[in-house]
């Protein structure tokens, strides 16, 4: 019943990119701020720092994020009731709960980002060790 569209409800793809690329952008720019201004300026390379800082890493970025959660989760769960639009389930959700609505959920979500993305960054740094991946020089 529905066809194809059945599996694409209005509002929900459209909606996980507005979550995931500011995501994405928030995490690796946060990763990359530790990195160069924390890792890289320690003389041992231990492993732990790169796990730290991916952790930390995402758990602002799963923060930052976490309106747009928020609101993909809505428009997923019942989209007819928003009419498929974001406009609109933004303002019902801050109508319901005020500011504090778009927290919700905030900490079964870092307790899985934080710890996922501390894994996801030592592997990262591994595999560019591994690889002998070298970081750009910029010129001034």
């Amino acid at each position: 019943n529905g066809g194809i569209r059945a599996f694409f409800p209005m509002g929900g793809i459209a909606i996980q990119m507005i979550r995931d690329i500011p995501y994405a952008i928030v995490t690796l720019l946060t990763y990359e701020c530790l990195r160069d201004n924390w890792v890289k300026v320690q003389k041992d390379k231990a492993a732990w720092r790169d796990m730290v800082s991916g952790g930390i890493a995402g758990g602002v970025g799963s923060f930052m994020t976490n309106p747009m959660d928020v609101i993909k989760t809505r428009l997923q769960v019942d989209s007819a009731l928003y009419k498929g639009n974001v406009w609109i389930c933004t303002m019902r959700t801050l109508e319901e709960g005020g500011p504090g609505a778009f927290l919700r959920g905030s900490v079964p979500r870092l307790i899985h980002k934080v710890p996922a993305n501390a894994a996801f960054f030592v592997f990262y740094e591994f595999f560019r060790r591994v690889l002998r991946v070298q970081d750009a020089k910029l010129e001034k």
